[in-house]
């Protein structure tokens, strides 16, 4: 929320601290504060002149725990006087005596949605914006319309209650607050259409929707700078029930906000009672009628029996009673010393305490703690580590096994992936699907390792990658029901490996993981090569090769028949660092993160006939200076030496190059214009380009 510095300083009496050190006490004790912006504005003082003030606007992060009495100047003003001990300014918000006759007709038909419903007439003549008020709506970022638009506005943002005001002669009947009618239909002050259904509540008269409740107002009882007769609305709405109208509609804005984090039905008295009071000292001439109060749900007063020591045992501090009497008064608790009775038989001393009706936050002794903690000051608590176990933990035996056999694998030189859990066919529907192609819980996921695969091998030459190695451990949702899964997966894109296909390196991993993992516990696991099988006990567990260069097996089953772990001491959680003695070691290096490109990239090949003392570097440097000739080394983002042979007195390399740019496609005109370059450049030397 957007505070005025300017605005606050109207709750004091004595000057605040700067909006920075204020940001540094909200901070440490209350909110987030966002950022910070210094303005110039205009005012108008006493003796008529304009002058240009400034003002320091604090973006408060108000999270929704707090929302019920912190979104407004009036409650971060409270938070001020907690913090500072400085003593609150409440102006006088008393009922207006009214002058008129009229009292609005009201009925409520969902007492549950519309807790209560305040609203008075007035006349008035309404009147372009007065500049003191539009400077501090501006400041805070909101958009001055007219006098009595503007009043609504600034008592929000002051006391947090929204408020609405409506043409009266506009309006034919009573004024209904029910559910809306099927294929009903409302224009918005903007200007838009929107059709509503029946979850939406709306305030109605005899002819239809005037506003969406507690979202937006509605054009045909817009006040204008013709209305005379106005009706003001200060009304009560059940949160979740707003929350689902807004986001359906999309007409999130600053009442919604409010009443979507729930406040407390007495505000809507003390909001109307400041809208008149507000508009009786801006427009002197208007007129007031006796206020429909309408209050089918009335607030609760909450009570919470406290007991003093929960301090000391929960925040291990050891605060005066009297202090953290004080706090909690200074929030306006009130506190009762009573006698009771928390355990045993002994009567001790016991604290009742009173909560605000705004404070829907503090429901548990907990949290009572919690407050007095925050403005006491964490920092001012002296930390103490907790006393050691003295029962080690027991050692959970499926997460010992997975994690054995990730650092089986990384050992193995594989990475670890994660594919998406949502696809595309399975047994198990989402009821909301978050996409068309996420509709269903995954079966296996062996097609996800399949797809990633691929993924990656058309990246290969970008990734410098000569295979890909990689595996998953998650949950599968079968038939059967949830169990875990293991998939590994491999591909293996070097071509000048002889002998060594996907299908045959998969089976090598798993011959060499089955035997490490039962190295020393003689499970009975056996593996069928015809049909590719996995059994253990005499039960099939997984699969080799159903997917070529793919395994697959019940992680869940397979961890059943291995005896139970005593320690966690020889598993490996910093394997990067110290790998598992394997065959294909990882091997540590240094993490350099730098930006990547969104844009395709491109492969060329060159291979060169050169005399048999010219070694592959002499010709990748001339390699390298056609690139730079033709001002492309900074589209080169890799290159390798991948083929060499021999024929009589010459030999033969063959060079991979992959070009890309940071901020375009690059074209293949483009790249042919750079091998061009390259290619002179080597027959200029009496090579040979193949």
């Amino acid at each position: 929320m957007k505070i005025s510095h300017n605005w606050l300083q109207r709750y004091f009496a004595k000057p605040l601290p700067d909006a920075g050190k204020l940001a540094e006490l909200f901070t440490f004790h209350s909110f987030e504060v966002e950022g910070i912006e210094d303005k110039d504005l205009m005012e108008v003082a006493n003796d008529g002149k304009t002058h240009i003030i400034k003002d320091s606007i604090l973006d408060v992060k108000v999270l929704p725990d707090r929302a019920h009495y912190a979104l407004s100047h009036w409650g971060v003003a409270e938070e001020v006087s907690v913090l500072t001990r400085m003593p609150l300014l409440l102006g006088e918000r008393a009922s207006i005596a009214p002058e008129l006759s009229q009292k609005p007709a009201i009925r409520i038909e969902n007492p549950q949605f519309c807790r209560r419903y305040v609203g008075r007439y007035i006349e008035v003549v309404v009147e372009p914006s007065y500049l003191w008020v539009e400077t501090f709506l501006t400041a805070v970022g909101q958009r001055a319309i007219n006098s009595i638009v503007d009043a609504t506005n600034y008592v929000m943002l002051d006391t947090g209650q929204p408020l609405h005001a409506f043409d009266a002669d506009k309006i034919k009947g009573s004024i209904v607050i029910r559910a809306a009618k099927p294929g009903e239909k409302i224009t918005l002050l903007d200007g838009r259409e929107v059709e509503l259904v029946p979850a939406d509540g709306v305030i109605a008269d005899d002819e239809g929707p005037l506003a969406i409740a507690g979202v937006k107002g509605g054009k045909r009882a817009e006040v204008t700078m013709d209305t005379r007769r106005i009706i003001l609305e200060s009304a009560n709405f059940e949160p979740s029930a707003i929350r689902l109208t807004s986001t359906r509609l999309g007409l999130r804005n600053e009442s919604s906000k409010r009443f979507e984090n729930e406040i407390t039905p007495d505000l809507a008295g003390y909001g109307m009672d400041s809208i008149c009071s507000f508009i009786a000292k801006l427009i002197p001439a208007a007129k007031f009628g006796p206020v429909a109060d309408e209050y089918p749900v009335k607030a609760v007063q909450r009570t919470i029996l406290f007991d003093p020591a929960m301090i000391r045992s929960r925040l291990g501090a050891d605060i005066p009673l009297d202090q953290a009497r004080d706090i909690l008064e200074s929030m306006n608790i009130t506190v009762d010393k009573v006698t009771g009775k928390v355990t045993g038989d002994f009567d001790q001393e016991m604290w009742n305490l009173t909560i605000p009706l705004r404070r829907l936050d503090l429901e548990l002794p907990e949290e009572i703690v919690e407050e007095i903690g925050r403005v006491y000051g964490y920092d001012r608590i002296t930390p103490v580590l907790p006393n050691s176990a003295s029962i080690p933990p027991a050692v959970e035996k499926s997460f010992y096994y997975a994690e054995k056999i990730k650092n089986i694998l990384l050992g193995f030189g594989f990475s670890e992936v994660q594919t998406y859990s949502l696809v595309s066919s399975g047994y198990f529907e989402l009821e909301k699907s978050v996409a068309s192609d996420k509709n269903f819980l995954r079966t296996n996921l062996s097609d996800g390792i399949f797809a990633s695969l691929g993924f990656n091998a058309r990246n290969a030459d970008l990734l410098g990658l000569s295979e890909i190695r990689i595996f998953e451990i998650g949950k599968i949702f079968s038939r059967e029901g949830e169990h875990t899964s293991l998939a590994i997966g491999v591909n293996n894109l070097n071509k000048g490996k002889k002998g060594k296909k996907a299908k045959d390196e998969i089976k090598e991993v798993r011959d060499n993981l089955l035997k490490v993992i039962d190295a020393g516990a003689s499970i009975l696991c056996a593996v069928d090569d015809t049909g590719g099988l996995i059994s253990v006990g005499g039960k099939v567990i997984g699969r080799t090769n159903h997917i070529e260069g793919i395994m697959e097996l019940d992680l869940d089953a397979l961890v059943e028949t291995l005896p139970p772990p005593q320690s966690y001491s020889d598993l490996d959680f910093d394997v990067l660092t110290h790998p598992t003695q394997a065959s294909h070691p990882v091997q540590a290096a240094p993490v350099i993160y730098r930006k990547f490109s969104q844009y395709p990239f491109i492969v060329r090949d060159i291979a060169v006939f050169v005399p048999e003392s010219v070694p592959a570097e002499d010709v990748w440097n001339e390699i390298n200076k056609g690139i730079e000739a033709a001002s492309a080394a900074d589209l080169l983002v890799r290159h390798s030496l991948f083929d060499t042979f021999k024929k009589e007195e010459k030999v033969s390399y063959a060079f991979r190059m992959v070009f890309q740019s940071m901020d375009r496609t690059l074209t293949d005109e483009e790249t042919n214009m750079i091998m061009d370059k390259v290619s002179v450049g080597l027959n200029d030397k009496g090579w040979e380009v193949r």
